[in-house]
């Protein structure tokens, strides 16, 4: 059972930042597919039974995605503002996921492979639906050679900037909007093979945009898109099911417990995301047009202590990571360097999905430069602690595992920097690491864990 309910953002860099970025996703996507494709197996276990190792099933694949509708404004000072519609835009994904709850239900990060853009009456448009994570729910679940329903929703940053060619004054900001879009479809199951015909409805779809440092009007990004998908699903773990039901998983674990031999130092390593949730106040007052920040896409690192007997985690985890944004000739950036320590305790374990939550306190280093007109505007920088709250899951279809895989979610409130006269730069944010792997290595390569295990499974 691989469980998958996760959450990647895009990353708002320069263009050449942004176009490495997509090109290094897409060659990390080819290669995990075609990595992946080894384990499969039948991808319906859970017809025959309900066990917490027939869960989840991993699934890969892609789809196109393609927008309906929309329109922005050609600014023509002094008095007034041309509309125009947007031209269609098609968006290959790289898609994966995990259907769960045996069958019903569907979670999966759909990654686009680039980002579309048209040149219209001298206006260079880029929007796109950035990483989308989405969340389904099938009445009747997906069995072979059958037409499956759908409903749902899904969380879609979606991304907008206007370039007036005609302007010499620099180009627009590249504008966030975060929708939570209405879905349905139908999926087909061939085998391990799924064929799906979706629709999304945004009907959140006004965003405000400044054409110009002073002027502003309301664009509304495409309300409709389609997609034409195809994914192979795979079974993972049903190999430790056998284990699990003749009872020699818990005596295992019963005898590595009483003798501390399941407690012990972790390491963790993944890709988080950053949400910045405000704009500045230090931007409402001096850059109205500079919008509220976007998206941070950044590594993060973890070593810790797990107490088994607790079911608790002491961990100290290392995130660094930085936004950039430029309108009209002033450009911005914004730096957080973090440390902290969480307390995490796991709440319960649900067929191998166990949540955990927790207090995290943090070491800040954070820093704000801006640029105007090739002159530094602002230059300025903190240290200082910090707190949050930590909540997320592990999978672990046993808890004898030498590695599994972890989702964390942090809020960071009232975390800001101040610039001037109490004008501040916010680093209100939540944190999203939609997938980390967690490494026991005392269970890996201590030869007394090994002997331990032997010493059980001879009885």
């Amino acid at each position: 059972m691989l469980h998958f309910f996760i959450r990647s953002p895009n990353n708002y860099f320069s263009p050449g930042m942004n176009a490495f970025y997509f090109r290094s996703m897409k060659q990390w996507a080819l290669a995990f597919a075609g990595a992946m494709m080894v384990l499969a197996t039948d991808a319906q276990v859970y017809i025959e039974k309900q066990t917490r190792h027939r869960f989840a099933q991993l699934n890969l694949g892609f789809d196109g995605q393609a927008s309906a509708g929309g329109s922005t404004f050609i600014l023509n000072p002094p008095q007034y503002a041309d509309e125009l519609l947007f031209d269609p835009l098609f968006t290959p994904r790289f898609l994966i996921g995990g259907i769960h709850f045996w069958g019903h239900a569907d979670f999966y990060l759909a990654i686009p492979l680039f980002h579309p853009s048209f040149t219209k009456e001298e206006q260079e448009i880029s929007y796109s639906n950035n990483v989308e994570t989405v969340f389904k729910y099938y009445p009747w679940r997906i069995e072979h050679h059958r037409l499956s329903p759908f409903i749902g929703f899904s969380l879609t940053p979606a991304s907008f900037s206007q370039n007036d060619l005609r302007s010499e004054n620099g180009q627009g900001a590249t504008v966030t909007h975060t929708t939570w879009p209405l879905l349905t479809g139908v999926t087909f199951n061939i085998g391990n093979h799924l064929f799906e015909l979706g629709a999304s409805w945004h009907y959140s779809n006004n965003i405000t945009y400044y054409f110009s440092e002073t002027e502003s009007r309301t664009v509304q990004t495409p309300p409709l898109s389609f997609s034409l998908s195809y994914r192979y699903m795979m079974e993972t773990t049903i190999s430790a099911e056998r284990d699990w039901e003749s009872g020699k998983t818990e005596a295992i674990t019963e005898q590595l417990e009483e003798k501390h031999r399941l407690n012990g130092i972790f390491a963790g390593a993944g890709v988080s995301s950053a949400w910045w949730l405000n704009q500045s106040g230090y931007n409402k007052a001096e850059r109205p047009f500079i919008p509220a920040y976007g998206i941070s896409i950044l590594p993060e690192f973890a070593a810790g202590y797990y107490f088994h007997k607790a079911d608790l985690n002491l961990t100290l985890n290392y995130r660094t990571y930085h936004t950039e944004m430029s309108a009209y000739g002033t450009s911005q950036k914004a730096t957080r360097k973090s440390l902290g320590f969480e307390v995490t305790k796991f709440l319960f374990d649900y067929k191998g999905f166990a949540p955990f939550a927790g207090p995290v306190v943090t070491y800040e280093d954070l820093s704000f430069t801006e640029e105007a007109g090739e002159v530094s505007t602002v230059s300025v920088s903190d240290q200082k602690p910090a707190w949050g709250i930590t909540f997320g899951w592990d999978i672990r279809p046993n808890r004898l595992q030498a590695f599994l895989l972890r989702t964390n979610l942090r809020y960071f409130p009232a975390l800001d920097l101040e610039v001037k006269d109490d004008e501040t730069v916010s680093f209100d944010n939540i944190e999203f690491n939609f997938i980390e792997l967690i490494v026991f290595p005392g269970r890996m390569f201590s030869k007394k864990f090994r002997e331990a295990i032997s010493e059980t499974t001879s009885r």
